[in-house]
Order: C-alpha cells, then structure tokens, then sequence
C-alpha cells in the first residue's frame, strides 16, 4: 500500500510539473517546489526499501517489490521532466547561477542513477556535463560536491577517459574518508565517555618484532565493540561517507589508485569505522563492500589477517544486510593460498568461529550472501582443517538441506510462470552448491587416499617410506590426480571397508538428492549454469566403493513424470549429449570408474589400476558382474562405440576416444561383452587401427599416446596380438584373423605321444623307476605302449626348437590364482596384459605433493607368478603352430608332438560349380545338383541381380476423397493384381494385365481422425487370401489416427476384391504369422506388441517391454519362422510366457531386427546373433540400417537402406515405422554369411517394396520428387519389375531416367491390347524370341548407317551378328534363370557332388 502511495504522489507532482511549466508567467516556486517534493519521496521509498531488508546485491531493476524502484521509474517514464532535469536544471544555462535549483536537480538526479543505464548514459552524455560534474566533485562546494562524486560513482566506463580527475579525486575522497572516520570516533566516544567496559576500540601504539602495528581484540572493551552512535540518523553525513565509498568502490579493481589507498592506510581505517559503526546503519554494508574489494588484492589481504580483521568481522553483532557484506570477504579471501595457509597453520583457534559462522549464514542471510558462503566453502575444503572442523560441526546437512530447498523453489517456480530473474538465481544456486558438494566429497576422496597409503606404509609390505602430508597445504584435485586417486582407493580397499564421510553422505540421502537435481537440470542441459557435470563427478566419487555402486542400477522415479530409471542409464544417456562437452566427460568419467574397477575372479590382471592390491572377497566380483550387465543393458557399448569413433569437438575428441577405449578395456573383461565386441566391424575390419595413426588434434599428444595404450591393450585383449611402432595395418589385421580362426580351432592330440615325451625325459635325467611306472600305468588305463609308439630317433626328429617354445610370454608377470583352473570357465574373464608401445614417452607435468607418492607406488608394486600347468603348453605350442599356418583353418585333424603342423594350401576345387550359367546348367542336365558345390549361390547371384521393368502405374489429378495431392505411399502383389495404398487413407487394386483400376477402398472402417492418414504399409499372409493395411498418424505426437485395418482378398471377384473382416485400433504395424493365417502380430505405442487372432480380432497376449529397452526407430515387432518365437525393440519373447527371454545389445539406433530363414540366428542391423547362446556371430557391414525383407522361398533377402534421421527430422513421412529409403535396393543370398548379390538403382527415392508369391514379380513405390526432404508431395508411381531379366535385353543395365518415362509411357499405351493376357502368358511372351524387336533395331541400325558416313557395311554386319549371339546366350541363361524360378524342386532330382 505505501508502494501506491508514494507512486501516485510521484504522479501528481509530475502532472503539477507539467501545468506549472506550461504557465506564464512562471511560478516564483518553480521549479524548486517540484524539484525538493519529488526528491523528499524518493528519499522514503529509499527508507521503505532498506525497512523491507531486501537482498541489496539484487537487480535493483528486475525487483518488483522495490519501492525505490517503481518510483524512479515513475520518474523516468516521463521523458519531458528527465530532459529539463538533466540539460536545464542541472547543467543549462538558464539555471547556470541558480545553487538551490542545481542542488536539488543534483540530489534528484543522484538518486536516479540506479535506475539509469550509467554506462550507455555516459557514453551518450555531452562531455561539458562530465566536465561539471568532475568540477563540482573536486570543488568544496557541499552539498552540490557529494551528489556529483554519487553520480560519478556509476560511470565505470570513465576511469580512462579521465585518469588524472580520477586521481584527483581519489585523493580528496581519501582525506574526507579520514575526517569522516575522525568525526565518527569522536562522536562515538563521547557517547560512551566514562564507560571502559564499553570504550571504542582503537588501535594501539603497540608494535610487535618486525615492527608492525597490531590490534589487540583480546581486550576486554572490544567484548561491546558495537553501540549505537550519533551516524546511525539518516542524515546528509551518511549520504555523504556512503557517496565517497561508492566512488572508492567503482574504482578497487584498477591497480593504479592501489598505492594511493595504500599510502593512506585505508584497510586500518576501514576496520576501525566497522568497529565503531552501528550495525543497524546502511553505511556498514558499504564500508564491508569496499573491505572487501581490497581483500581481492594479495597485499591487502595479507594485511588484513595480520590485523585480526576476520576476527574482527565475525565479532559483529547478526544483521542481514551486514553479514551479506561479510560473506563477500570471506569469498575474496579463500583465493589468497598463502593466507588460508596461515590460517590453518598459526590461527586454527579461528577455523571454528570461521565454520560455524558459515553454517549460521547459510540459513539465515539473503540469497546473495548465500551464494558467496557457498563459494567459499568450495574452495576452503581444499584444506584438511577446515574440511575436518566442517565435519566435527556436521555441517553436510547444511548443504544438503540448501540443495533440498533449491530443487523445491525450481520446482515451485517453472521458466514458463515465474519471473526469469528468479529461475536464473535458483538454477546458479543449484550449481553452486552441487559445486561445493564436489568439493567436499573431492577433499574427502583425496584424505582417504592417504589413510589407505599411511596403513598400507604401517603394514610394512615393501613401500616406501611415509611422508606425512602437510596438513595446512591445499589439496590438489586435478583431474589428472582425481583419477590416481580413485584407481588407488578401488585397489587398495576392502567391500565392507568404513569410510565415515562417505558414508555418512549416504545415510543422509544425498545420493537420491544428486539424482532428482539430475532430473532437474535436464531442462536447461548445455547452458552455462547446467549442473550436470559437477552432479555426475560427485556421483562418480560417491561410488568408488564397490557396496555403493549398485546404487546406480536402481530405480529412481523422475519429479515431472514419474517415470522410473535408472542412474546408470541417465548417465550413458548424458555421454550421448554432445551438445556439452563438460557433461559428456564427467559421465564418461564416471563409466571407466565403474567399469574398470578391481576384478579378482581369475588370474589375469589389467593394467588399468595403479598397483594389484589384496584378493578381494566373492562380493565384489559380483558387483562388478553385476554393473558390467547394467551397462551391457543399457546400451553401453554401443554409446561407448560412438565416442570411440567421434570428432567433434576437436579439442576434445581425444580425449573421449582414450575414456571411451579405457572403458571397453575394463568391459571385455566380461567373456560376453569379449565376444561381442571380438565381432564388431570396428574392431576386427582395422578401423580401430586406423585412429592410432594420428591425434584428431595435433596438440592433443599426450592424450593420443594413452589412447593408443589403451587400443594396443583392448586388440590383445580381444585378438590375442599385441601392436609395436612397427606394426602396420595389413599385418596386424593377417595377425588379428589368425589369432581369431586359432582360438576357434579345437586342440586335439595324442595323449601317448604327450606321455612318451615324459617317459624320455625322465630316462635322460635318471628317473628309469620312475618312467618304467609310467609305462606300465599307461598301458593299463590306455591300453598303449609308449615305448614303441612314435620312437625319437634321427629319423623321426624332434621338433625344432621355435617350434616347441609356448605363445610368446608376456613382458609383464601375471598374477594367478592356484584356483583359478577350476573357474576357467567362469562367465567372466580378466584381459591379458597390456603391451607397452613402442612410442615415445610424452614427459608429464609434475603436480607435486600427492601425485607423485602415488607414482612412486605404482612404481613400486609388487607382482607374483605361477606357472602354467604342462597342458597350458601343450594347447600354447600347438595354438602357436596352427598361427603360423599361412592358411589356418577352423577344423583340422588332430595335432601331433613329432610332425610339425601345416595347414593345406586353398587350391580350386574340381566339384566347384562354374560361373557361367550356361556350363551350369549343362551340368545340371548330366545330374550334378546345382551344376557343382556354390552353384545355388551362383544361381541366385545371376537371378536377382538383374530387374526389368514392366508396368509402371500412375495415380490421376483427382480422387474420390477430393485431395489435390495424392501419392501411393505403399505396395503388395497377389497374382495378377497390385494393391497400392495412398496419403488419402484409400486403397487402390490394379490388374497390370487388363489394366483395370479397381474401386477404392478406405483403409480403416471404425477408427475416427480429423484428416485421413496415410498406407504406410501392406502385409499379405502366406496365402494370399487375407491383407493387413496399417495406417499411421505422423503428424502429431498422439495416437490418434493410428490404426490397422484386416482385409480379405478375392482374386476372382471383380467387383469386390477386398472385403473388411476387422480393425486393430492403436497398432502402427501388423503382420501375419509364417505357418498358417491364424495369428497376427500388432506393434503398439510405448514398446509394446500384441498376439491377435485372425478370426475374432482378440488379444492372445500382450509383451510389454521392460524398462530400458532399446527405442529402436523405425521398430517393428515380428514372429520368427516357426511362430513361437517374437522379437519387439530389440527384446525376445516367447508369446507363450509373460517374461521375456533375452534383451540384445543395442548397437544402433535404427533398425530393430528380423529372424534368420535359418531358424538359430538372428539380424538386428549389421549383427547377426545366435538365438541359442545369444553371442555376437558376425557383423555383415553391407547389412547396415537396411529394412531386411525375405522372398517367399526364404532363399534371398531384399534390403532397402533407411535415410539417416538427420536429413528428415522435419519430414512426417520420416515417423513412419517403415521408409522412406534410399534409392537403391541391395539383394543378399540368405546363407550363412550373408553374401551380397548385387544393388539396383531406380533413380528415385524409394517409398516401399513388395514381390509376389512366385518371386518372378517386384513392385516398389518410387518417389518423383527430388526433394527428399517433401517426400508425399510431388507424385508418386508404383513400378512393376520382372526379375531376373536386364532391360535392353544384352545384359545392358545401364539406365537413363528419360528413357524411363518414355517407356514406361509406352508400356501403358500398350496395355489395352493384352486384355486377356494371364501370368503363363506373361511368362511366354517374356521369354520369348523377340525378333520383331530385333528387326525394328536391325531398321533403326540401317537408317543410322544411311546417315553417317565412314562407315564400313561389311564390319556392320560382324557387330550385329556377334551382338545377336551374345544377346542368344544372355536369353538363354535368362530362360534358365526363370525356369529354375518357376521350377526350383527340379534340382532336387540331382546328385549332389561331394
């Protein structure tokens, strides 16, 4: 109410203003009575602000509840009273020897600075003004000279423009700081004259060694250093100190004026005007905010802890507005090292009031004053005291209470309904104190550290000797020292180990509290108060231990939707956000601390840790089992596959590639996650290799060379090689095959032979009992005598000697386990050692202290070893011989101690079947199958690799739904007909032998949308009889719209060939079961997919995908072969049971998969997995982000190549399930690799494919537009090609997209005269002699001949007569090709040759 009230007084002054300016003639008050009424308001608004104990730090603009602030507004609002104000009554000529009238203009316009731009305002000011002003602020001329210094103080952009006024002036000011401080003393004793328990304090005579004035606080009159004085009054006195303080303020940062302040001993001064100020005063804020602005600067700050002024600061009695001040010294202090030093050293009796000062402040001071706290306890837990008396006052609640409270105001007060102001604060204060957070639990990680060194030093195993830490010196926590230290602590400490402030950090629910800030900053995730990063670095050191890290595996329910995840998969999410480069590092950060943790299962050891600590219990190997499946479950290895193939950003791109590298080092300790990533493209193709020729960044050396360390490991790891600086790519990749056929090789042998090796060397060595024992021992249980089996003679001689040494051992000594043989077997396995490179050691920096103890460890470690058993050199030597093999084969006959092994040499095979189709074929006649072993294959290939078309079909300018832009957008043949489906919602039938258009048909009968939605796609069922339309929504998020609609099919009626059976509402894409009708497969929003029957439209069962599954873009769910089995977004289901069976790996973000013909193997993008053991079996790269679609016979596979979602994120028809695709189709043999047959380019974008029962038919739906980007606008034709034949009939497949439409014109002109043509004659008159084509080319040949000159007839005649016998061989491999298509039981008559 008083806010109204003085704005509307405001007002009214203004509009008396205007009415006495207007008079003439003028007023004798004028305009001295408007001038003082209108400074008295804003002088009240000013007291009413300072009543209310507002945040004086805050925006004094963007204060809504600011008295002052709406007044001066009032008064800037008004443009004619602000331009008379500035360049008539303060500086104009006409007012130039009126005082009183520049007084008042000065004192108006002093207070509306703050609501002023001063920067632009002084850019944009004439200089004579400034020149007044200056002239004023050096004159004696009160009260006119301390108004001009109060609007100077605003102009920070003048100190270079007027240096030497500057200088002037803050010598003046200084000299009437003194006599103000005099004046305030005097008065404050005389006040408190006869009082000693209450005398001002003053500062001594006394000196101490070196000569230095010191203040003695331990007196007793500093106990009452505070009482009210004669300053306390608002009056022009203060005005006028607080104007000269905020001119000394503007200016604290500049260097140049620090020695005149210094000269003058302004920092005593100032610590003796707060001795004796009131606290209730508005001048104390002012004199704490220019101490402070000195602190900033080394030597003041020094000077300032030698005269005891934190003391002094904390002594003050509570007031809001003057401990907001105070955290502001605080905050400027911590940066000064030596001085906290100090501190922590001589003064620790001040670290209590200091710490339990901050706890207090923390809970009740402004926002601002807040924030500084929060500050300086960041970087004050870099030191031990202060850490440990931080804890010993239990002041981690106060930080958790402060984030609690934080993440409630966000939530209270969305960017959308609350002012911006405020959210900008809140977000900056989450930062802050996630901020200190870190800090803290960094401080911690790093002491821990040191206690595990100092007990491990105690326990005497071989360290080095102790050095005790410095306690008062900082703790260093670099990045590079963060990661020593938590692969120290994950070695050296034990499952159960106490860890109190870690612990403590748990129990009090700060871990669930990191989380749910998490979720809040997804929001504003990049920006600059994002944080992310320092959230998952705390989270990161929360979780060394390994009893804390399957905290990361639960579920924990997001604030705005509740939906439910866990950690582990926010944070693979978080290093897929490569819009932060900051986020993406901690979160990578975080994935190496967990997944190369200790692992102690087996006798390998990884070079990841600093030094082999103690066996560890069973317990953490199963968490460590247990966060490898999580991260296996969430898609990390395919996230860490992408960082470790990224380039941007380049200054930082290697260093996500070495953490990436680091983290499938430790992963592949898992024997799954192994044979997973042994398959990969990356890994075995050399393209892993490629990235250790040379740093994205050539700055980036050091990083580059641990990245190469890490890959050099990773392929010894996986492949069984190791890489030197010699080592080139073709050579390692030969080596990496090698290894791989080896390690699949099983190794058999003799045992007699392994026992007559033992029963000579124990004859050379004297042990004849002994071998006589063994003899007979032998025959008894073998039935074998060693002594006449395979005899060591000259003739028969021993291998030689690089033969029968074992695989190359390591460099490094590897620790084993006595029982680890009977865990060999074990589900996860640790790497090899890894294999120094030959590169050139980068010198690191030497960060001193902490570091290089740990180095020294490392150094240090001690290692034992125990030796392989005699069968581990048995299957090394024979491993080594079959590597050596120029031709290694998977399956070999048994190995052999006396013969040296060598695998055949590959020769031809005589039972081969030959390429030409013609041989082929003969040979087939003579009852050889497939004329000779591959010859299927080649069938295939010669088949499928050649298309003609033959019917195009378009669609005309109007349609029955009245759209003016209609393009088929789906495809199915059946027989004679072509079933096409549009934008519109309709169905279209053609008949491409009578060339009829049927009637449409809509495609969903009962489900109700605002525009008819596109066919995206048409299923046939194995019969044919019955059709599956679906229809889908893609122009809105919601599902309405979607649909499925089941039709039935009736060749043989004219009128009605499709009729509706039934609608599945929500489904986005059906299909049919493989052996019978009976069943049909629906995909459903939010991962779900339903079993329905055919008949009766009832769901059989319904799979719902468990949490964290693959979101697969373009997923469909489909039956396998057999129909029991059902694959949804990358997860395996037996529709029979409610629990899935298995969830793949995701290693793409596309393609969600489809069952192999062969009924054991599966393929989901490039990976081909085996549905019996769920293992990794190959990666075909041809595969990659194809839609897979078999033929009816199952023999060849079509693959039609998804366009990347970042070409069509803005193109509806892109949130289809299927399409749209490239404009190439790509045939594969569907054997057990996979081969490729070939790829066919229509020049257009496809839109969808389909083929008829037979195989001898393929439609696709071809976009006409060449914007891919609109791809339902443009048009739109189906085409109908032949397969197995080439277009000009010689084998020609060139093709030029003119020529095209001319024909395909052509083709439609001709249609009408093959009414009565059926398939059989289809078949006829396609393969038949086409001699009228023949001769109409022989006449075109003739009229070219007449034409050109030069040309020899007789050479003419060779050309067309070796032309007709080529083009008589191609039709007749072409002829076969269709037979073996229309026939394809006819080879099983033959004999197959073995």
């Amino acid at each position: 109410m008083g806010s109204l009230i003085l704005v509307d007084r405001v007002r009214f002054l203004l509009l008396e203003w205007e009415e006495r300016h207007r008079m003439l003639p003028l007023p004798p008050d004028y305009p001295y009575h408007t001038l003082r009424s209108i400074a008295q308001v804003t002088d009240e608004a000013k007291d009413e602000v300072l009543k209310l104990g507002l945040d004086p730090f805050d925006d004094f603009k963007n204060v809504t509840e600011n008295v002052e602030c709406e007044v001066i507004k009032t008064i800037l609002d008004h443009e004619e009273f602000l331009e008379m104000l500035i360049s008539t009554y303060l500086t104009g000529s006409r007012y130039a020897n009126d005082e009183p009238c520049k007084i008042l203009a000065a004192r108006l316009m002093a207070s509306a600075m703050n609501g002023i731009n001063a920067n632009a305002y002084f850019k944009e000011v004439d200089e004579g003004m400034i020149e007044t002003l200056y002239r004023w602020a050096l004159a004696d001329r009160e009260p006119l000279t301390s108004y001009a210094v109060e609007m100077l103080s605003y102009g920070e952009t003048l100190c270079s423009r007027y240096h030497q006024n500057n200088t002037d002036l803050v010598n003046l000011l200084l000299r009437k700081l003194k006599e103000m401080y005099k004046k305030a003393r005097a008065e404050y004793e005389a006040a408190h004259a006869g009082q000693n328990p209450n005398s001002p304090v003053i500062w001594t005579d006394e000196v101490t060694m070196d000569g230095t004035e010191i203040y003695d606080l331990n007196r007793p009159e500093t106990k009452g250093l505070l009482r009210s004085s004669l300053i306390g009054d608002r009056d022009f006195g203060e005005f006028q100190c607080q104007a000269v303080l905020h001119f000394l303020l503007s200016l604290g940062e500049y260097q140049e004026f620090l020695g005149l302040i210094m000269k003058n001993n302004i920092l005593k001064l100032l610590l003796n005007y707060i001795s004796i100020t009131n606290v209730n005063t508005p001048i104390i804020f002012d004199l704490i905010r220019y101490l402070s602005s000195l602190l900033c600067h080394k030597k003041f700050a020094s000077e300032f802890m030698h005269y005891d002024g934190l003391n002094l600061l904390m002594g003050l009695p509570y007031n809001e507005r003057a401990y907001t001040g105070v955290s502001i010294c605080f905050y400027a202090l911590v940066f000064h090292a030596g001085d906290m030093e100090r501190l922590c050293s001589y003064n620790r009796s001040l670290i209590t009031p200091l710490i339990s000062t901050c706890l207090k402040l923390l809970k009740g001071v402004h926002e601002s004053g807040r924030s500084h706290i929060i500050l300086f306890l960041s970087f004050a837990f870099s030191y031990q005291p202060i850490l440990e008396e931080f804890d010993k006052q239990d002041g981690l609640p106060y930080l958790l209470d402060l984030l609690r409270d934080t993440l409630d105001d966000l939530a209270e007060n969305s960017p959308s309904h609350s002012n911006e102001v405020l959210v900008f604060l809140l977000r900056q204060k989450l930062k802050h104190t996630c901020s200190a957070l870190l800090h803290y639990v960094g401080g911690h990680t790093v002491l821990y550290a040191e206690h595990l060194r100092r007990i491990k030093d105690h326990q005497g195993i071989g360290m080095s000797p102790f050095q005790p830490h410095v306690s008062v010196k900082t703790l260093e926590i670099e990045e590079n020292l963060k990661k020593k230290v938590i692969d120290y602590i994950q070695n050296n400490v034990e499952f159960d180990s106490i860890w109190s402030a870690i612990d403590n950090f748990h129990q009090q629910g700060g871990f669930e509290l990191l989380v749910h800030a998490f979720h809040t900053c997804e929001a504003w995730r990049g920006t600059r108060h994002d944080a992310t990063p320092c959230i998952i670095s705390v989270q990161m050191l929360l979780t060394i231990l390994p009893r804390y890290q399957l905290k990361l595996t639960e579920q924990y329910p997001a604030p705005d939707n509740g939906e439910s995840s866990t950690m582990i998969k926010l944070v693979l999410g978080a290093c897929e956000e490569y819009g932060s480069i900051d986020t993406q590092r901690a979160a990578l950060s975080l994935i190496v601390s967990v997944a190369c943790g200790p692992f102690r299962a087996n006798s390998y050891s990884l070079n990841l840790t600093m030094t082999p600590g103690p066996v560890r219990r069973s317990s953490s190997d199963e968490v460590m089992q247990k966060m490898w499946s999580a991260i296996r479950s969430n898609n990390g290895i395919k996230v860490l596959i992408s960082l470790l193939l990224t380039s941007t950003p380049v200054k930082h791109a290697d260093e996500l590639r070495t953490g990436a590298c680091k983290a499938l080092n430790g992963l592949c300790r898992s024997r799954a996650v192994r044979q997973i990533a042994s398959k990969l493209h990356l890994m075995s193709s050399g393209q892993l290799l490629a990235l250790m020729r040379e740093p994205v960044c050539p700055e980036n050396l050091e990083t580059h060379a641990q990245f190469c360390t890490y890959t050099s490991s990773l392929l010894e790891v996986l492949f069984g090689v190791s890489t030197d600086k010699s080592s080139t790519e073709p050579s390692m990749l030969n080596k990496m095959t090698k290894k791989d056929i080896a390690t699949k090789t099983p190794i058999e042998f003799e045992k007699d032979e392994l026992f007559q090796l033992l029963h000579s060397t124990m004859l050379e060595y004297g042990l004849r009992s002994t071998a006589s024992m063994l003899v007979e021992e032998v025959k008894q249980k073998l039935d074998k005598d060693i002594t006449k089996c395979h005899p060591i003679s000259e003739s028969c001689p021993p291998p030689s000697s690089h033969l029968m040494s074992p695989i190359v051992p390591c460099k490094k000594l590897v620790i084993r386990n006595p029982r680890s043989r009977a865990s060999s077997s074990s589900e996860d396995l640790q790497s090899t050692p890894v294999q120094k490179l030959g590169l050139a050691k980068v010198p690191q920096k030497s960060c001193g202290g902490l570091i290089n103890r740990f180095d020294a460890l490392e150094a240090k470690g001690t290692k034992c070893y125990h030796p392989p058993s005699l069968n581990d050199l048995v299957h090394g030597f024979m491993k080594d011989q079959h590597m050596r093999c120029e031709f290694p084969m998977s399956i070999v006959p048994k190995f052999s101690l006396f013969r040296e092994h060598r695998c055949p040499d590959p020769r031809s095979d005589l039972y081969e079947a030959p390429t030409n189709v013609i041989i082929r074929n003969h040979r087939r006649s003579h009852g050889i199958c497939h004329g000779g072993r591959g010859g299927r294959q080649h069938d295939y290939k010669f088949i499928f690799s050649k298309f003609k078309p033959t019917f195009t079909f378009k669609l005309d300018d109007r349609n029955s739904t009245g759209w003016d832009d209609m393009n088929f957008t789906s495809c199915a043949v059946v027989d004679d007909l072509v079933i096409t489906g549009c934008n519109t919602g309709e169905m279209k039938v053609y008949n491409y032998h009578k060339v009829a258009e049927h009637p449409p048909y809509s495609c969903l009968q009962t489900v109700e949308s605002s525009d008819p939605e596109p066919v995206t796609s048409l299923n046939l069922s194995q019969s044919g009889r019955l059709l599956i339309a679906a229809s889908t929504n893609t122009t809105s998020e919601t599902t309405e719209g979607h649909g499925c609609a089941l039709w039935g099919v009736n060749v043989t009626n004219y009128h009605e060939i499709l009729d509706h059976r039934l609608d599945i509402p929500d489904a986005r894409h059906a299909c049919f079961s493989y052996t019978s009708d009976d069943l049909i497969l629906g995909t459903m929003e939010s991962h779900k997919c339903a079993v329905i029957d055919t008949y009766t439209g009832k769901t059989i069962h319904t799979m719902t995908n468990p949490p964290g599954s693959n979101n697969y873009i373009k997923n469909h769910a489909v039956f396998n072969f057999t129909d029991d089995l059902v694959l949804n977004d990358g997860v395996l289901w037996d529709y029979r049971t409610p629990t899935a069976i298995h969830k793949f790996d995701k290693l793409n973000n596309t393609v969600s998969g489809v069952f192999s013909p062969t009924g054991i193997e599966l393929i989901i993008n490039t990976e081909l997995w085996d549905l019996r053991t769920f293992k990794l079996l190959n990666t075909i790269n041809s595969l990659e982000n194809c839609l897979l679609k078999f033929n009816h016979s199952r023999d060849v596979m079509y693959g039609l190549t998804h366009i990347k979602q970042n070409v069509h994120d803005h193109d509806p028809s892109y949130k289809q399930i299927l399409g749209p695709f490239e404009s190439t189709f790509k045939t594969f043999v569907a054997a057990h690799d996979y081969p490729s047959i070939g790829s066919f380019d229509v020049g257009k974008q496809l839109i969808d494919l389909s083929f008829c029962r037979r195989d001898i038919l393929l439609a696709t739906v071809e976009s006409t537009n060449e914007d891919f980007t609109q791809t339902w606008t443009g048009g739109s034709v189906v085409k109908v090609y032949m397969v197995g034949r080439t277009k000009s009939g010689r084998g020609d497949d060139a093709d030029d997209d003119d020529e095209d439409d001319d024909e395909d014109d052509d083709e439609n002109s001709e249609k009408d005269e093959d009414d009565d043509m059926g398939l059989g004659d289809l078949e006829n008159e396609l393969f038949t002699d086409n001699s009228q084509e023949d001769d109409e080319e022989e006449e075109d040949d003739e009229d070219d001949e007449e034409d050109e000159e030069g040309e020899d007839a007789e050479g003419d005649e060779e050309e067309e007569e070796e032309g007709e016998e080529e083009e008589s061989e191609e039709e007749e491999g072409e002829r076969l090709a269709f037979s073996m298509l229309t026939d394809s039981d006819d080879d099983t008559q033959g004999v197959l040759v073995e």
